[in-house]
């Protein structure tokens, strides 16, 4: 169990001191005293998900999805109204949708990883394969998981702040919350920026590029993540029976 341990302190150590380091090693066959990519990424798939609920982002109740968009909140709210009419069954369906969405969003967000993977292979389609360097879609992924691993564990701390955060006078919890978003969002993108420049080996003004496009990607992914997971939630509903009819029995 020590080792374990040890092994995953080390990997994490690594993953925020030496960005990229993780996945040169992986590629280059150094891969024993590190976790595997996706075991590192299951790992703080844990933290994040503790967090997440406090970051409006990543907060999927049904609640959140009646006053953020995607998808268009009058939408749910026609499909909200048509499977509860009344106040108790409102109070139901929401209940139920909830406690449903807990579970969906932690399945579908290992989608993540091979989306970015297969953006970074679209990207670097063009380029010569160099020893050490990734070029197929797996390699890809190697990093892909890293990077998101980092991601989530920036966001996690975010989350953590706003828990500590939640007590105090709103306004000085604000100034608190924007000052350490910031720090995080920026650590965030420069971490990339190391990360990618060491993998791909680019230039620093090659690797703010890619970051860039990535960045762009990735909010794409959190779009279509976000709406999938509303109607994979929903349906999934449907097919267990409805709420509404599941509350009215």
């Amino acid at each position: 169990m020590l080792g374990v341990d040890d092994k995953i302190i080390r990997t994490l150590r690594a993953l925020v001191t030496r960005p990229g380091l993780l996945t040169v090693d992986h590629l280059r066959g150094r891969r024993a005293p590190y976790l595997k990519p996706l075991q590192l990424f299951l790992v703080v798939n844990v933290l994040f998900f503790l967090a997440a609920p406090r970051m409006p982002m990543f907060n999927y109740s049904l609640a959140n999805y009646l006053e953020f968009s995607p998808p268009s909140p009058s939408l749910v709210a026609r499909l909200v109204q048509k499977e509860a009419s009344g106040a108790d069954a409102y109070v139901a369906c929401v209940k139920k949708f909830d406690d449903r969405v807990e579970s969906e969003r932690k399945s579908l967000i290992v989608l993540f990883a091979p989306a970015l993977a297969l953006a970074l292979s679209v990207m670097f389609a063009w380029r010569a394969r160099h020893p050490g360097v990734p070029s197929h879609y797996g390699e890809h992924l190697v990093f892909a998981l890293h990077l998101l691993t980092f991601i989530w564990l920036a966001l996690a701390g975010w989350g953590v702040i706003a828990a500590i955060m939640a007590g105090r006078t709103p306004s000085r919890a604000g100034a608190v919350a924007v000052a350490v978003v910031g720090t995080l969002l920026i650590g965030a993108a420069a971490h990339a920026v190391l990360a990618v420049r060491r993998v791909y080996e680019l230039s620093v003004a090659g690797s703010f590029g890619v970051v860039t496009v990535l960045a762009g990607g990735f909010v794409g992914i959190l779009v279509v993540y976000r709406t999938l997971l509303f109607f994979t939630t929903y349906c999934t509903l449907q097919i267990n029976g409805g709420s509404a009819t599941a509350v009215r029995g």
